[in-house]
């Protein structure tokens, strides 16, 4: 079974400090750097283009969370292997932007971030749409360690034929929750940024993923 991989969230307000943050060895040992939206939005685009300069060989998301399709035709200018969409997105711009992402030829990909209520119809037309990603966000309404609804949540997605990232308080401590589901990406924000050493907690989750999926 292949491993999911660790994904870093750049929720930062600033270049230095998403430099700061990477430096000391955790952009050696995450696979995803994602350009958060709190980055973008202090930034703007030209973080992603700093991020791909510097990470050419790293699969490097812009959480962009588009609404409106044009939005997204800027992002993709920028070179992000992957873009989210907001779950909430009116249908058009799902497609439309899915089908940029496509028709461009470079193998970006477009993700769904499900936000509040969605159901598996809705899964399915975005699926038509050649979207085949999704960020499972836990609802923010489910305290505590993630548990066994999070694993059925997740079991849904992944059985429509999804690639299924999982993020929303991950920590390596929740790692056992999700053991052994085909998932494509664990994002871990806080629990890696807020460690004392973000590289060695990297690490531990790494080596934790590394037994759970063996």
């Amino acid at each position: 079974m292949e491993k999911p991989k660790l994904q870093v969230a750049l929720d930062c307000k600033s270049m230095v400090e998403a430099f700061r943050i990477l430096g000391g060895g955790l952009d050696d040992t995450v696979d995803i750097v994602e350009c958060g939206t709190m980055l973008l939005l202090h930034e703007g685009l030209h973080a992603v283009d700093y991020l791909r300069t510097i990470y050419p060989d790293k699969i490097l998301v812009a959480d962009f969370k588009c609404v409106a399709p044009h939005f997204g035709s800027a992002v993709l200018e920028h070179e992000p292997n992957l873009l989210t969409i907001l779950s909430q997105a009116e249908d058009h711009v799902a497609a439309g932007i899915t089908k940029e992402a496509i028709e461009r030829g470079k193998g970006q990909e477009t993700q769904i971030e499900l936000y509040r209520d969605y159901t598996v119809e809705d899964v399915r037309k975005w699926k038509s749409y050649g979207i085949n990603h999704i960020i499972y966000n836990r609802p923010r309404d489910r305290k505590g360690p993630w548990g066994e609804q999070d694993r059925k949540d997740l079991q849904v997605l992944i059985d429509e034929g999804m690639k299924v990232t999982a993020t929303g308080g991950m920590s390596y401590e929740n790692l056992d929750a999700i053991a052994g589901l085909p998932i494509y990406a664990i994002i871990c924000g806080r629990s890696v940024l807020k460690a004392e050493d973000p590289a060695a907690e990297a690490k531990r989750i790494k080596q934790r993923i590394e037994e759970l999926w063996a």
